[in-house]
């Protein structure tokens, strides 16, 4: 059999196995791939540094397991990148897995950045999604009233970061991370009565939904799924999960390029030579 033949009839096996070690390189080893943050990745980070001292953000938490590899290192790159700025934040959870989750990360994160939770941050715990809107509403208004106690049973009144916290003019960001539709609700019930920035951190495949609100100006910025977790890990100056994921993606899509070209080579050199003979 000619070389060009063995192009179009490479081993399967063999495939795999380049497949599994171009994927598990990047996630193994931090090599070096090029990331250029996206502007709705910049204009989301921006947001973040300039919220203004002595206001909160408020981190939504919409998600699960099922969206752990996007969701996951968004969640994670915003609370490092706050609690690197002397941000301080919330976390609401609308599910029972993304506040366990969310917990533990930001937990972690603090351990490693020096920070005390009830100084630096605080967790409000999981809230029926059913009620979301009442509840946007309620502590838009009055945030001790409507939340009352955060994740550990202990009383806002009674928690440092929180004595002054009163309704949403204490809070200078929203950032929602979420794989559902949510954003058209804190857009209508919050930036729109109130103008509070708001960044989004969606799902690969909900990204679309966020594209006009930005165009128009009512989120500040957007991550989109693991790529834009990446982007933003590259303005930490960091090479996290979202970041050696990006790669392993990357590298794929690479050699199936390559396998592709290949294939074809040989398909054209096999027709030339069958044609002169």
């Amino acid at each position: 059999m000619r070389w060009f033949d063995r192009l179009q009839h490479i081993d399967r096996r063999i495939m795999y196995v380049l497949l599994a070690l171009v994927i598990a390189a990047p996630l193994i080893w931090k090599l070096d791939f090029p990331i250029i943050a996206s502007p709705a990745v910049k204009g989301a980070y921006n947001a973040v540094e300039n919220i203004p001292d002595g206001k909160i953000a408020v981190i939504s938490i919409n998600w699960a397991s099922g969206t752990i590899a996007e969701n996951g290192p968004q969640t994670e790159a915003i609370i490092r990148h706050m609690f690197i700025k002397d941000k301080k934040f919330a976390i609401i959870a609308w599910d029972p897995q993304g506040s366990k989750f969310s917990y533990d990360y930001a937990e972690r994160i603090a351990r490693e950045t020096g920070k005390v939770y009830g100084r630096d941050w605080v967790h409000w715990g999981l809230r029926p999604i059913a009620n979301i809107v009442l509840l946007i509403q309620g502590f838009a208004r009055n945030i001790p009233r409507t939340i009352g106690k955060d994740i550990n049973g202990t009383p806002l009144s009674d928690i440092p970061m929180m004595q002054e916290i009163k309704d949403i003019k204490d809070v200078g960001l929203i950032a929602d991370i979420t794989p559902t539709a949510t954003l058209d609700i804190w857009i209508a019930y919050i930036y729109g009565q109130y103008r509070t920035p708001i960044i989004y951190a969606p799902t690969a495949v909900m990204a679309p939904e966020g594209f006009n609100p930005l165009d128009a100006g009512q989120i500040k910025g957007m991550l989109a799924g693991m790529k834009g977790a990446a982007e933003y890990e590259h303005l930490l100056g960091r090479v996290d999960f979202a970041t050696r994921a990006t790669g392993a993606l990357s590298s794929s899509h690479i050699l199936i390029i390559v396998l592709i070209i290949l294939g074809n080579v040989g398909y054209l050199m096999s027709r030339r030579r069958r044609e002169e003979e």
